[in-house]
């Protein structure tokens, strides 16, 4: 479908495309009551992508007036919104009739329009409009109204895909606000039960006595539950439409309800009907006591049957591609997630599968897209029909697709759906007289065999097609199955790690922080050991690698936050306060709710103060997405916590970035410290990065001292703060306060 086009069209069409999903995702998520600011923010994504000046929505009302009802304008322009309201539809303008038509109004140059649109042509330029571009807004074959862009400032043409973008907007504006007026009449239903019970009887009304039988059943309740009146009169609730499973908390309301003077909240309710099948309802019951003086319950229910199906049509918008009616890259990501916690539970293996059509540029440059986009819509077709009732085929973009097959007990399970989806791609297709053959190039790769992440898993199995793209086409290729060996030993080693830390076997130490000219204590960090065993006491470097991008690596970091946390809390008890510090992974920092959840531990360890607590981040961990860390820091200082960049000199070191992170320390590579003495290099190095620290306010602290001519070259150079082997090797926590108050005074350098 992107075959054909420059760099520069496909960076603005994949644009397009993250555009056109961005609204989806606004619209689909936001609630009803944000609905009109959501489109009005759309609007403002639309006017900018298009580099236009003004963005709105008409809405009809009565088939014959239109209200402005949504509008966005650029800085500078002029709103047109309150004083388009309630405008006559008059069918003898041209505009009109095409939008009663389902067409599209596209002028170029409004002061260009013919005679015959010569008062649109005044109307339009009294609003400055110098180009208009408007698409129908239809909701099974009804016009809704109508989405459009105007130019202001400067003329235009309109774009094939400017008017794709707004075709596809206006279809889920409508489906979001045909699915709010539904939702907005429930409501009304609901403040007007009485009214309804008396006067509408397509709603569903039951009345049921103190027993809960029935004594009262309408005919929209006939018709909804397939029940007429003589079988519902005197059965009780319980045994007419309520499910098994739910009949005892139902009774057990009721008498709650009998014996509570207050008001019963309306719910969305699954119900029974006489066939068995199952209706969704939004009911709402009233408790009611007769003359008689007896308690009566009466219900009111809706069929939410149509308002499913507008929600299940604008999912469908969301999650699967326009073209192919395959599911889309969101859902392909729920879906593979899925697949892999089935996996995890199940030990069953998944493969992804990433395909690349071969030689259907050709076809989309010489025959067009059109008919590129034929070809493509028959061969998901063919190739969807070689897939399993469990696996998933997606497309991506373009003629790249992506498969997933689960339920494999061995990799080579995966073989005969991968050779039918090769069959299936090579099939001949014949298109308005031609005949088109082509082929498909496939990656692979096989979870949990590579233990990735769902987005490395697809990287591999994309970096696997280019493989078998080199290797000839029509084929696929297996990512790095040399590493199979080496992937199943990772496995039994999360394993191992993952029954350690369920038995308690990792446990931390701390190694002092000083200063090197006052020989003053000034903290410690702590660093995690896991106490094997079989092997003993390991550090860091033997078990960490391997939970690096696994869910283990957040279980550890958890841990040790929790664990620093407690042992601060012990130390005070004692009367031995120290400046604490931990690291933090780069998946564990880059989470979005990291922030919460350290909250959420310094909230459960109430004695403990937050500036006792310092958090490490790798240099390279906050440069993977500065925006999105930089924010997560920021949140984190708020709560008291400072923050060291760990390892400095090893990434980019940036000023740029040392300018936006809210930082207080930058820790000296320990490599840089360990070789200065030798390599001068080194030397200059740490003094850059001296220099650095001072030019921004920064504490600088130097890992790796191991000898008195370290400490002395640092002091030399300025750096006041260190720790290292030379000072004291990471020791349990019952020995660090004798340490501060025995060893550090008689520390000679």
């Amino acid at each position: 479908m992107y075959s054909g086009c420059n760099d520069t069209q496909l960076a603005q069409r994949f644009e397009l495309e993250r555009l056109i999903s961005r609204i989806s995702s606004a619209v689909v998520v936001c609630a009803y009551s944000a609905l009109d600011t959501e489109i009005e923010r759309c609007l403002q994504w639309i006017a900018e992508f298009t580099g236009t000046d003004r963005s709105y929505v008409f809405l009809i009302r009565d088939d014959a007036y239109v209200d402005n009802t949504h509008e966005w304008c650029a800085p500078g322009i002029s709103s047109q919104k309150q004083q388009l309201q309630h405008i006559e539809l008059q069918d003898e303008y041209p505009m009109v009739q095409l939008i009663r038509a389902h067409q599209v109004v596209n002028y170029a140059d409004v002061l260009a329009l013919p005679d015959a649109s010569r008062i649109e042509r005044e109307i339009l330029a009294n609003q400055g409009i110098q180009s208009m571009l408007a698409v129908p807004m239809v909701s099974n074959t009804r016009l809704v109204g109508f989405i459009g862009i105007d130019a202001v400032n400067v003329k235009r043409d309109w774009s094939e895909d400017d008017i794709y973008l707004l075709r596809i907007t206006g279809e889920m504006f409508t489906h979001a606000l045909e699915h709010k007026r539904t939702e907005d009449l429930l409501k009304a239903s609901e403040a007007r039960l009485r009214y309804v019970f008396e006067k509408i009887p397509a709603i569903a009304v039951q009345g049921y006595d103190v027993n809960r039988r029935v004594f009262l059943w309408n005919h929209a309740s006939e018709l909804l539950y397939g029940y007429s009146q003589e079988e519902a009169l005197g059965r009780r609730l319980e045994d007419l439409i309520i499910p098994p499973e739910d009949r005892e908390v139902v009774i057990a309301a009721h008498e709650r309800w009998l014996l509570q003077d207050t008001e019963i909240p309306s719910d969305e309710l699954t119900l029974l009907r006489k066939d068995g099948t199952r209706v969704r309802v939004f009911s709402s019951h009233v408790m009611h006591t007769s003359l008689a003086g007896d308690k009566e319950l009466y219900c009111v229910d809706v069929d939410l049957t149509p308002l499913k199906k507008a929600q299940q049509d604008l999912e469908k918008l969301a999650h699967y591609d326009a073209l192919t009616g395959l599911p889309n890259r969101i859902l392909l990501s729920d879906r593979l997630n899925h697949m892999i916690t089935i996996s995890r539970r199940t030990e069953e293996l998944v493969a992804v599968a990433y395909l690349d059509l071969d030689g259907f540029k050709q076809i989309n440059d010489s025959h067009g897209h059109a008919m590129g986009d034929r070809l493509l819509q028959q061969l998901s077709e063919l190739m969807h029909q070689t897939l399993r009732e469990e696996d998933t085929l997606a497309r991506i973009g373009g003629d790249e697709f992506v498969a997933v097959l689960g339920g494999l007990t061995q990799l080579q399970d995966c073989e005969p759906v991968l050779k039918r989806l090769l069959d299936a791609a090579a099939t001949l297709v014949q298109l308005e007289g031609h005949n088109f053959r082509i082929s498909a190039s496939i990656g692979v790769t096989i979870y949990p065999l590579d233990d990735a992440e769902p987005d490395q898993l697809m990287r591999h199995a994309d970096q696997a097609m280019y493989l078998a793209k080199q290797a000839g086409k029509d084929r696929y290729q297996l990512f790095d199955i040399q590493l199979e060996t080496q992937m199943r030993h990772k496995q039994q080693a999360l394993k191992a790690i993952s029954k350690g830390l369920q038995c308690s076997e990792f446990e931390l130490y701390y190694q002092p922080k000083i200063n090197m000219q006052t020989l003053t204590y000034e903290g410690a960090e702590a660093l995690i050991r896991w106490r094997h065993p079989q092997q003993g006491l390991l550090s860091p470097a033997a078990f960490l690698p391997a939970t690096e991008g696994h869910e283990l690596e957040l279980q550890l970091g958890e841990w040790v936050l929790h664990e620093a946390l407690a042992q601060l809390q012990r130390w005070q008890l004692q009367g031995f306060f120290s400046p604490l510090s931990i690291n933090i992974a780069a998946q564990q920092i880059q989470r979005s709710d990291f922030a919460e959840q350290l909250e959420a531990a310094l909230i459960a360890y109430p004695q403990v103060d937050a500036r006792q607590l310092e958090l490490e981040i790798l240099e390279t961990s906050a440069l993977e997405d500065m925006e999105m860390v930089t924010g997560i820091l920021s949140r984190c200082r708020e709560l008291g916590v400072s923050l060291s960049l760990d390892d400095f000199g090893t990434g980019y070191s940036s000023l740029t970035y040392l300018k936006r992170l809210p930082i207080d320390c930058l820790k000296i590579d320990q490599g840089f410290v360990r070789d200065m003495l030798a390599d001068a290099d080194d030397l200059s190095i740490i003094r850059g990065i001296l220099s650095l620290a001072k030019a921004f306010n920064l504490r600088a602290i130097a890992e790796g001292v191991e000898t008195p001519a370290h400490c002395r070259q640092l002091l030399a150079l300025g750096c006041t703060y260190g720790q290292g082997y030379g000072i004291a090797r990471p020791m349990p926590a019952n020995e660090l306060p004798g340490w501060v108050r025995e060893a550090l005074p008689v520390l000679r350098f």
